[in-house]
């Protein structure tokens, strides 16, 4: 599986999908999950269509939300992008034959649902295939947040964008930790990789989320997503410090910090 790639001048990108094992900074399209990316002001992400499917298309195209913004045609042998909504997207789209799509220089306005669509052959028949590929956010910075090893944290959602919320999600890492649903209303918590959660996350209505009990294994990076009219975004690297205590009289600090660069937000 192909999946795409992230440059620019900043350091730190998380990316986090609901599928098992990833190439750093890579995502693509192999599965209908929708993948939740994450990706820092300014810099450049590349989305990439499955190869498989890449070989035996007759269109291939992208869309922001609902909006057209690229597509390759083999049939009329053209490569066009366009501008999007509000021309937001003017001169930051780069699209090769492949159909693999580039967005340079990315601002916080391009956060949103991007969607591919193939039309490839099938048995001599035209064959569509319409693929919610992932959500993407573009954001200013990543909340750092530091606590001492055995103590509580809680993680706070932004009061002024869940007001209207349909679903609140949380990921740690790729996995899926905690939601609330308004529709459903559901409140629901999970244990996260290797059980490591178990009994020691709290939820509230608002989203906001609380670990108990913190251990060094709980740093990491942590990302809320809040789905309502907008898709809004927010990421929390979490530092926990454990103490050390040898034989000695003396004890000291153990500092862990596991900040996911790329792969695996």
């Amino acid at each position: 599986m192909d999946w795409g790639q992230s440059s620019g001048a900043c350091d730190k990108m998380s990316v986090t999908k609901h599928v098992p094992d990833c190439s750093p900074g890579v995502f693509g399209v192999d599965t209908e999950e929708m993948k939740s990316v994450s990706v820092m002001k300014g810099e450049s992400i590349t989305l990439n269509p499955d190869v498989t499917e890449a070989q035996k298309y007759l269109l291939i195209q992208w869309k922001f939300r609902s909006t057209r913004i690229a597509e390759v045609n083999r049939l009329t042998q053209t490569n066009s992008t366009y501008d999007g909504p509000d021309g937001r997207f003017r001169d930051r789209l780069q699209l090769d034959q492949t159909g693999s799509l580039t967005i340079t220089n990315t601002r916080t306005t391009d956060s949103g649902l991007y969607q591919l669509t193939v039309t490839s052959y099938m048995d001599y028949n035209s064959v569509t295939k319409h693929v919610p590929l992932c959500s993407l956010d573009v954001t200013d910075e990543v909340k750092t947040i530091s606590v001492m090893e055995g103590d509580p944290v809680t993680l706070h959602t932004d009061a002024n964008k869940i007001q209207t919320y349909l679903l609140i999600q949380w990921m740690f890492g790729n996995t899926r930790i905690a939601e609330v649903g308004k529709l459903t209303q559901t409140n629901s918590t999970y244990d996260g990789p290797d059980g490591r959660f178990r009994g020691r996350l709290q939820l509230d209505q608002t989203g906001s989320l609380t670990i108990t009990n913190t251990r060094t294994t709980d740093s990491g990076l942590y990302q809320v997503t809040v789905f309502s009219r907008e898709t809004s975004y927010m990421s929390f690297s979490v530092m926990v410090s454990g103490i050390v205590c040898p034989k000695m009289k003396f004890c000291h600090h153990l500092f862990t910090h596991k900040l996911f660069q790329v792969c695996h937000s």
